[in-house]
């Protein structure tokens, strides 16, 4: 069982990116573009050196690292789902140009500097969605409902790792270039996908229906029931998850709770009154941030095992 042992709020927002990435130089960065530009979503390189913003249209990106800021000047960039590579060095991201009522979406690989590395799709009326990485230079994408594998130096695909990945309401896993195995299939689209680096842990909601876990491939789990966004730990033996109320116009509580895979045991980690706890993320196997929604402010979760 998992109880929480330590609890607090981080101000300013800054804090918490002070935390995740020890690098007073990075907060000077964060704090400066800050004060000019509203974020919407953020995205932490693999090793936690660099981190990318996002506005709430996906129209913009900056590249923060402990050196220095980068707003990156790409032409129609569409910074949605945007993908880091394993290395930590490069990002794959869309490009959507809307003319006439019509959308064409593109997809290139950047640097850290911002430069376009390599362009993957010019521009394409086929619907376009990043996957992941298996290599420091294999990438996964959807185009339409077709999964396309490309080593963006034109050698042999990588595949250092799983990749675990939805159409629709299709859930799979592949390991090479021929290895394709359907995990499951839910009763509807599958969505918010998280795993670990094994792939032994799956998470995901199925839109509708219960949140799922799959275990190893085969033993399939629903005791998280309508939780929302799970998370995978780093070791691959937790999942954390919001549950969420609302009164038909806005978000009235939200408690994060603990699903532990050796117990099964479900355990509440963040559930005060007086907050709307929600969107939590791990740092670490024993600690996570979540976002108060009544104030904004991010918090800090510590747990301990007993």
């Amino acid at each position: 069982m998992f109880i929480r042992v330590s609890k607090r709020k981080l101000f300013p927002l800054i804090l918490f990116f002070n935390m995740l990435l020890s690098s007073n130089h990075l907060i000077s960065q964060l704090d400066e573009i800050g004060s000019q530009r509203a974020f919407f979503s953020i995205h932490a390189s693999p090793d936690r050196s660099t981190l990318t913003l996002t506005n709430s249209n996906y129209t913009s990106l900056d590249i923060i690292e402990a050196k220095g800021s980068i707003m990156v000047d790409i032409p129609n960039i569409n910074s949605f789902q945007c993908k880091w590579s394993p290395d930590s060095e490069k990002l794959m991201v869309m490009k959507s140009v809307y003319e006439r009522k019509r959308r064409e979406n593109g997809l290139i690989v950047i640097n850290k500097m911002g430069a376009i590395d390599y362009t993957v799709i010019e521009l394409t009326d086929q619907n376009i969605y990043p996957i992941g990485w298996t290599g420091n230079n294999t990438i996964h994408y959807l185009l339409d409902s077709e999964l396309m594998t490309q080593n963006i130096k034109g050698s042999n695909n990588e595949w250092d790792m799983p990749l675990i990945y939805a159409i629709r309401n299709k859930l799979y896993k592949k390991t090479g270039d021929l290895d394709t195995t359907l995990l499951y299939e839910a009763n509807d689209m599958i969505l918010n996908l998280s795993y670990s680096s094994d792939a032994r842990l799956i998470t995901f909601e199925v839109y509708g229906n219960n949140t799922m876990i799959i275990k190893n491939s085969d033993t399939v789990i629903d005791d998280i029931g309508n939780g929302n966004a799970p998370k995978v730990s780093p070791d691959g033996n937790m999942v954390i998850f919001m549950v969420l109320e609302d009164d038909g116009y806005q978000v009235t509580s939200g408690d994060i709770y603990l699903w532990d895979s050796k117990t099964g045991n479900i355990d509440p980690v963040a559930n005060d009154l007086e907050k709307i706890e929600m969107n939590p993320i791990w740092i670490s196997n024993h600690s996570f941030f979540y976002i108060d929604l009544n104030d904004g402010s991010v918090n800090e979760m510590l747990l301990e095992e007993h």
